[in-house]
C-alpha cells in the first residue's frame, strides 16, 4: 500500500528557502539586463553579492524566528549599514552605524549621481555616486519582492517591484532591451510562481505575469526617449562623466548646439582643452586621474611641464561664457596660467593643467582664462632630438597585447628618422595627406567605435574614422617610437562671428566643434598638439611643412631594424611606479596581471558562494528539524523526511511511492535491517498517517540522529563530503513542482 502523500512533502519552512533561491534567480537575471547601459562586469557582481546579502539575511532571519515581518525590517537595517560601509564610513561609528553626518553625505552622492546621469552618456560608467543609486534602488526592490514573496506568501505580487528592473533598459531606449535578457526574465518569473505552488492564485499568477511582459514592452513605447528628452531640455550639451566614450555620439547628433561662445585679447581663435587621456593599457581610454588638492585652486596655475624660457610664448587673455555644456571638466587654452570669474569650487590637476569642479559643471561660468600661446621654432624642436627625460615612462607605457599592425606601420611610416621632431611630422602627414578620410559613420557600421588597442587597428585597416581614432592612432604609434604622447579632448576654435563684444572678435563654438588631438612631448618646449585628423582642425605652423622653416623628413630605410615589426623602446614597457594618479599600476603587464587575478577571484569567490548556497539551507533545514524534534514541536512525519532527504543525499534515494516498511527493506542491506530506533519511527510515522489519534514520540530527536549517523556510516567519505556540500535532495525539491504528475 503507497504511504500518504505528505510523507514525502516540503514543510511550509522549506517553500520558504525554495521561493527565496528561486527568487535570487531573477534578480541576477534582470541584473544582467543592465548591461546594455553601464560598462563593464564590476556592478553586476556587486550588486550580485548585495542581493545575495540580503536575500540570505532575510532568510535566515525566519529561520530564527516565526515572527515574518522581522525579516523585511532587518534587511532594511542591514542595506543601510551596507551603504553607510561601502559609502561614507568617515561619518559612521564604526564606520557601519550611520551617525548625524551619514545624511547630509548621502545627499551629496545622490546630488552627485544626478549630476553622472545628466552627463553621461550609453553605456555609462558605474562610477561611485551611480553605484550608490544602483545599490539603493536593487536593495530596495529585493527587500520588497522578498516581503511579498517569502513573508506575505503572494510570488505573483512580487512581480511589481521586478517590473522595475525589467523596465528600465527599454524605458530608456525600447532598442536598448536585450531580447535573450528579457525572455530568461519572462522564464524565471514564471519558475518563481511554479516554485511558490500558488495553486489558488494561478489565475492572478498568469494576469500579472501578462501585464508584466505588456508593460515592460507597451509602455516604452508611449513615453519620449530619455536622448530626446534631454537634447529637447535645458541641460545642454554633454561631454559625459567620459568626454573619450561619448565623443562620436556627441558629435553624430543630428542638432548641433551652442557650447561655448568666447573672444581673446589676441584676436586669435584657440584650442579648448577638458581632458587628456594618458593611460593606454585598457580596453577602453578615459580621462586621465584627477589627483584633488585643494591647494590648487585655478587662481594661479602651475608652470607648463619641460617648458624652458629659450622658447618664444605670449600671454594671451580668454573670455569665455558657457552656455551648454554640463562638464565637471572646465574648457580653456593650454597651457592656463589663471582663471578668474569662476563659482563654486574648482582646482586644477598638477600633472595635466586640466580644471574640474568637485561639485559643479561648466555650464552658466562666465569666466576669464589667461594663458600662454608657445610659438617653439621647427629648428628648437628638431634639437629637442630623441631625448626622453626621467620619470616620462608612464607617457611611453604600451600593454603586450597590442596588436602588431600598430607598432609594424608606425616603424614603416616614421621608424627611420632621425629626431622625434620628423617622426611627429611623418606620423601626421601619413594621416591627414594619405589615404584616410574622416567618417564618423564607418567606425560604428563597422564595429570599432570608440578607444583601444583593437579600434585602432581596425582603423588602421579600414583608413576611415573621426578625430579620436586619428588622435589616438598618432599617440600610440609615437609611443612605439618612443616619443611620450597622450591625447587631449576639448574643443576646436569654432567659428568667428561678425560681431565683436568690447572690441574683440567673438568665436562660437558648437557641439560638432568636440575633437580630439595627440600631444607629444619634446625635451625643452614640453607638450606640443598636432593635428593628423584629415580635413579637421588647424595644423600648428610648427607643423606645417608648407611653412619654409619645417625640414621634410625623411624616413631612412637603412636605419630601420631588421624584420617585419619595430621592437619596442625598452622605456615603452616600464610602469611608473612612483605614479600617484596610478597606484595600482595597471600601465604595466603586472599590474593588468594582477588586475586580471583579482577579477578571476572576485568571479570564482561568487561562484563558490552561490554554489554553497544549497549546502547551507541543507544545514540549516537538519538543524530546525532536529531542534523543533527535541522540542517536541514537530511530528514523526519530519523526523522521517529527514532521514528520507538524508539517504538521497548520500545515494540511497528511495521512490517517493515507497512505504516507510518498503524504505526499510531498500536500506536494510546491512545497515538499518535490524535497527531499533528504524523501527520505533515507523511505527510512529504509520499511526500518525493512519490514527486520528495522536502519540507521543520522545525519542523522535535522538532516533533521527541514530539513524543519520547509521546512514552516513554505511558510505565512504567522497559520498559524505558530495552530500554535504551538494545535496541532491535540494535540487530535487526544486525541480519537484515541475516534475509532479500530480
Amino acid at each position: 500500500m503507497a504511504g500518504p502523500e505528505p510523507v514525502t512533502r516540503f514543510a511550509g519552512g522549506d517553500r520558504d528557502w525554495r521561493v527565496s533561491l528561486a527568487l535570487l534567480v531573477v534578480v541576477l537575471v534582470l541584473l544582467a539586463g543592465l548591461h546594455v547601459m553601464l560598462q563593464g562586469l564590476g556592478w553586476w557582481f556587486a550588486l550580485a553579492l548585495l542581493a545575495v546579502a540580503l536575500l540570505g539575511v532575510a532568510a535566515f532571519v525566519r529561520y530564527l524566528s516565526r515572527r515574518r515581518f522581522l525579516a523585511p525590517i532587518v534587511s532594511v537595517l542591514v542595506l543601510l549599514v551596507l551603504m553607510t560601509a561601502f559609502f561614507v564610513p568617515g561619518t559612521a561609528f564604526l564606520g557601519l552605524v550611520p551617525t548625524t553626518g551619514s545624511w547630509p553625505a548621502f545627499g551629496r552622492i545622490i546630488d552627485a549621481a544626478a549630476l553622472s546621469i545628466n552627463q553621461q552618456s550609453l553605456p555609462a560608467v558605474a562610477d561611485t555616486p551611480l553605484m550608490f543609486l544602483l545599490c539603493l534602488g536593487v536593495g530596495a526592490i529585493v527587500i520588497v519582492a522578498d516581503a511579498l514573496a517569502v513573508s506575505l506568501r503572494a510570488p505573483a505580487f512580487a512581480g511589481i517591484p521586478l517590473l522595475v528592473l525589467l523596465a528600465v533598459p527599454s524605458v530608456v531606449s525600447i532598442d536598448s532591451t536585450d531580447p535573450v535578457v528579457f525572455v530568461l526574465a519572462v522564464l524565471t518569473y514564471l519558475f518563481l510562481l511554479r516554485v511558490g505552488d500558488e495553486r489558488r492564485q494561478t489565475r492572478l499568477s498568469l494576469a500579472l505575469a501578462v501585464v508584466v511582459v505588456v508593460g515592460t514592452l507597451v509602455v516604452p513605447l508611449a513615453l519620449p526617449p530619455v536622448s530626446q528628452a534631454i537634447d529637447e531640455g535645458s541641460s545642454g550639451f554633454s561631454t559625459g562623466v567620459n568626454p573619450v566614450l561619448s565623443l562620436g555620439q556627441d558629435l553624430r547628433r543630428s542638432t548641433e548646439h551652442t557650447v561655448l561662445d568666447y573672444s581673446t585679447a589676441s584676436g586669435s581663435g584657440q584650442y579648448l582643452r577638458l581632458v587628456s587621456v594618458e593611460d593606454f593599457s585598457g580596453t577602453t581610454w578615459g580621462p586621465s586621474r584627477f589627483v584633488l588638492n585643494t591647494g590648487n585652486t585655478p587662481t594661479r596655475i602651475g608652470d607648463s611641464p619641460g617648458l624652458s624660457g629659450a622658447v618664444t610664448t605670449k600671454g594671451d587673455t580668454t573670455y569665455l561664457q558657457v552656455r551648454n555644456l554640463t562638464s565637471p571638466w572646465l574648457p580653456i587654452p593650454y597651457p592656463t596660467t589663471s582663471v578668474a570669474g569662476l563659482v563654486g569650487n574648482w582646482y586644477w590637476d598638477s600633472s595635466t593643467l586640466t580644471v574640474k569642479s568637485t561639485d559643479d559643471t561648466a555650464q552658466g561660468e562666465s569666466y576669464r582664462a589667461s594663458s600662454l600661446v608657445i610659438s617653439p621654432t621647427p629648428a628648437q624642436l628638431q634639437s629637442a632630438g630623441t631625448t626622453v627625460p626621467g620619470g616620462f615612462e608612464r607617457y611611453l607605457a604600451l600593454p603586450n597585447s597590442m596588436p602588431k599592425i600598430i607598432a609594424s606601420t608606425a616603424n614603416q611610416v616614421a621608424g627611420g628618422a632621425s629626431s622625434n621632431y620628423e617622426k611627429a611630422l611623418l606620423l601626421q602627414d601619413y594621416f591627414r595627406n594619405g589615404d584616410f578620410q574622416y567618417s564618423e559613420v564607418a567606425p560604428v557600421d563597422n564595429g570599432y567605435d570608440g578607444t583601444g588597442m583593437r579600434a585602432i587597428a581596425a582603423f588602421l585597416q579600414a583608413k576611415m574614422g573621426y578625430c579620436i581614432h586619428f588622435a589616438s592612432a598618432m599617440a600610440v604609434m609615437a609611443r612605439t617610437l618612443g616619443i611620450p604622447s597622450r591625447v587631449a579632448v576639448g574643443f576646436l576654435p569654432g567659428t568667428e562671428l561678425p560681431d565683436k563684444v568690447d572690441g574683440r572678435t567673438t568665436f562660437q563654438v558648437g557641439s560638432h566643434d568636440l575633437h580630439a588631438w595627440p600631444e607629444l612631448y619634446f625635451e625643452g618646449i614640453g607638450w606640443t598638439r598636432f593635428e593628423p585628423t584629415v580635413s579637421r582642425g588647424v595644423v600648428p605652423s610648427y607643423a606645417d611643412q608648407n611653412s619654409a622653416d619645417v625640414p621634410t623628413p625623411v624616413n631612412t630605410p637603412d636605419a630601420l631594424p631588421s624584420g617585419a615589426a619595430t621592437p619596442l623602446p625598452s622605456s615603452s614597457r616600464a610602469p611608473a611606479l612612483s605614479d600617484p594618479t596610478n597606484p595600482f599600476g595597471t600601465n604595466s603587464s603586472t599590474g593588468s596581471a594582477l588586475v586580471g587575478w583579482l577579477w578571476v577571484l572576485l568571479i570564482v569567490f561568487v561562484v563558490v558562494l552561490l554554489l554553497l548556497i544549497p549546502a547551507f539551507v541543507r544545514l540549516q533545514q537538519r538543524r530546525t528539524r532536529l531542534r523543533d524534534l527535541g522540542r517536541g514541536l514537530a511530528t514523526p512525519l519530519a523526523a522521517w523526511r529527514e532521514v528520507l532527504q538524508s539517504a538521497e543525499d548520500l545515494g540511497r534515494a528511495v521512490p517517493e511511492t515507497a512505504t516507510p516498511r518498503e524504505v526499510r527493506q531498500l536500506l536494510g542491506d546491512g545497515v538499518l535491517a535490524e535497527d531499533v530506533a528504524l523501527s520505533r519511527m515507523i511505527d510512529a510515522v504509520e499511526h500518525e498517517s493512519y490514527s486520528s489519534e495522536g502519540r507521543a514520540y520522545p525519542e523522535a530527536e535522538a532516533d533521527t540522529r541514530a539513524i543519520l549517523e547509521r546512514l552516513r556510516s554505511g558510505v565512504g567519505r567522497p559520498e559524505r563530503v558530495r552530500a554535504a556540500l551538494s545535496p541532491p535532495s535540494i535540487w530535487s525539491g526544486l525541480l519537484r513542482p515541475f516534475t509532479r504528475t500530480d
